[in-house]
Order: C-alpha cells, then sequence, then structure tokens
C-alpha cells in the first residue's frame, strides 16, 4: 500500500490545452480518492505548475474548494522560484510577464521531492498520478525517481497528444484502476519509455549537427568563393 499519492490538477482535475475535463466525473472519482486515502491513512497531494496566484484563482472556481484541504495543494509559488538559478528565474519571470497562466511542468518534481523529505517518507511508498509520459514519467525517473502512472484518457508528450506507450502504468477517472494503484503497483516496463525518449533525443541531436554541418559548409563555399 502506497504511503503518499500525489495527482496533477492540469490535465486530470482541471481542463487544460486540448483536454477538457468533465467535471461531474473528475469530482466523483476525486471524492473516491480522498475517502479511500482518508480511510487508509494515506497523504493525498494535488500538484499545479501555475504561479501561485493564478493557482489558487484556479482552486477557488473548482470543485475543490469545497472538499479539498488547500495546504495539500502545491503550486510554483515564489519561494520556489526564487530558489531557481538567477538566469533561471529571469526566465521564469520573463515567461510570467509574456503570460501570467505560464506552467511550468518541472515544479512537480521538486515539491514532491520536498514532501517525502518533509514527512520522511521513501520513494518506493509514493505514487504520482499525471498525463505527460515526457514530464510525469521520463522526468520522474530521473528526479524524484517514485512510481507514476499515466491518464489514459489524456496521454500527451510535452503538452502534444500522443499514443501510449507499452509496458507503463495507466489509470481512468474509474476509481477501481487508481485503487489497484495504491494497493499494489504492478511491475512496469520502462525500456520502451525509455525507447522513446532516445529516439526523440536522438532526432533533436542529429537535427542539430545537421544544421550546423550544413551551416559550416555553407560558411566554406562563401569564402572560396570571396
Amino acid at each position: 500500500m502506497k504511503k503518499i499519492v500525489f495527482i496533477e490538477a492540469e490535465g486530470v482535475l482541471f481542463s487544460f490545452g486540448d483536454y477538457v475535463a468533465n467535471e461531474r466525473r473528475v469530482k466523483t472519482f476525486f471524492e473516491e480518492l480522498i475517502n479511500f486515502c482518508e480511510k487508509n491513512k494515506i497523504l493525498l497531494y494535488v500538484i499545479s505548475g501555475y504561479h501561485n496566484k493564478i493557482a489558487h484563482e484556479k482552486f477557488d472556481k473548482s470543485f475543490l474548494k469545497t472538499m479539498f484541504d488547500k495546504k495539500n495543494f502545491g503550486c510554483a509559488d515564489e519561494e520556489y522560484i526564487s530558489q531557481k538559478t538567477k538566469d533561471d528565474e529571469t526566465l521564469h519571470r520573463q515567461k510570467l510577464e509574456a503570460d501570467p497562466e505560464f506552467n511550468d511542468s518541472y515544479f512537480k518534481q521538486v515539491f514532491i521531492q520536498k514532501i517525502l523529505k518533509e514527512k520522511n517518507i521513501l520513494p518506493s511508498d509514493a505514487v504520482l498520478l499525471g498525463d505527460d509520459i515526457w514530464v510525469d514519467g521520463y522526468y520522474t525517473t530521473r528526479f524524484s525517481k517514485i512510481n507514476f502512472a499515466i491518464f489514459e484518457e489524456n496521454v500527451c508528450d510535452r503538452g502534444k497528444s500522443v499514443e501510449r506507450i507499452s509496458g507503463l502504468a495507466y489509470f481512468s477517472l474509474e476509481f477501481d484502476s487508481v485503487k489497484q494503484l495504491i494497493e499494489s503497483f504492478p511491475v512496469v516496463d520502462l525500456g520502451p519509455l525509455d525507447r522513446y525518449v532516445f529516439e526523440i533525443m536522438k532526432k533533436a541531436l542529429v537535427g542539430d549537427n545537421l544544421g550546423s554541418i550544413i551551416k559550416k559548409g555553407l560558411d566554406k563555399k562563401n569564402q572560396k568563393g570571396q
């Protein structure tokens, strides 16, 4: 049995990007999750990548306001932003200035590690319920290193809808799908995810190198023509 559950707000509980949340279904699902966690003394946290001002506004306008304790609602607050490197903090604030609803997807990894340390809980006793195979899947294997499951109704890669990757754990808004994960998390195969990430990185690297090679070739050609 897991001791702590983290669930993503954007893309699962809240509408985000192309995903439109069915509030009735989500509310019923979340109510069952709350009751199960309370009954089994499991900690439950909701994570948002929005700046705290926007995140709290969305929280207060949602069903969460009447059924969930805001102290267990984590968002990209000033403390988090100010702890970034100077360059990263500047970039974050520039993005917020350009778009107040800028969403910091990496925040959840920092938040998860912080809570596990505060509560003295092992990564093996935690699970993340998210929707993004890159930031909730790949990043989780690298940073917080807890079990994760992907929301099968909104599988995406950095916000873009993609096909399911085999080998991973998935869940739906049918509460039993999450109950099973909390009670006994299945053995997963991260091989397909690793290969997916490798192929994307390889394409990006080859693309950059190819561009560099072409540029060097053109520069040499121009020099000869002078």
